[in-house]
């Protein structure tokens, strides 16, 4: 991999006890379920979302472990590659950011033992120097 061939959207809110920050898709349907956002940042928010459900898969692992019941421990990430998807999670990172919460990127290529990797994206469990 190349420098920032991995990209993460994230707010200040730490997952306990893994300590990793939330990622900006689940702080947006968060906000659009407290409503969070005016009229037309709403709207824009919910075509974004939309986009991002057709567009990235659902990765079907987020734990190392094959128990259903166990902890989801790893981390989403986008390949900077995936230039439309990463253009579009910016712009939600920027109405996130217009309602008032912090965004951070963060960028890696060493996201940690990959569970789960698709065109678009990899879910990794981090390794202990990998940015969260």
């Amino acid at each position: 991999m190349h420098k920032a061939d991995l990209i993460r959207f994230v707010t200040s809110v730490r997952h306990r006890p893994y300590g990793h920050r939330t990622g900006i898709i689940h702080a947006a349907y968060a906000m659009l379920r407290a409503n969070r956002w005016p009229g037309t940042d709403r709207k824009e928010a919910r075509v974004l979302l939309d986009w991002i459900g057709d567009n990235l898969a659902i990765p079907t692992r987020f734990t190392a472990s094959r128990d259903p019941r166990a902890a989801r421990t790893g981390i989403s990430w986008v390949k900077a590659s995936a230039k439309e998807h990463v253009g579009r999670i910016r712009r939600l990172a920027e109405l996130i950011e217009a309602a008032g919460i912090a965004v951070h990127e963060l960028r890696t290529t060493r996201p940690g033992y990959i569970l789960y990797e698709d065109s678009h994206q990899v879910v990794a469990l981090p390794f202990a120097d990998t940015p969260r």
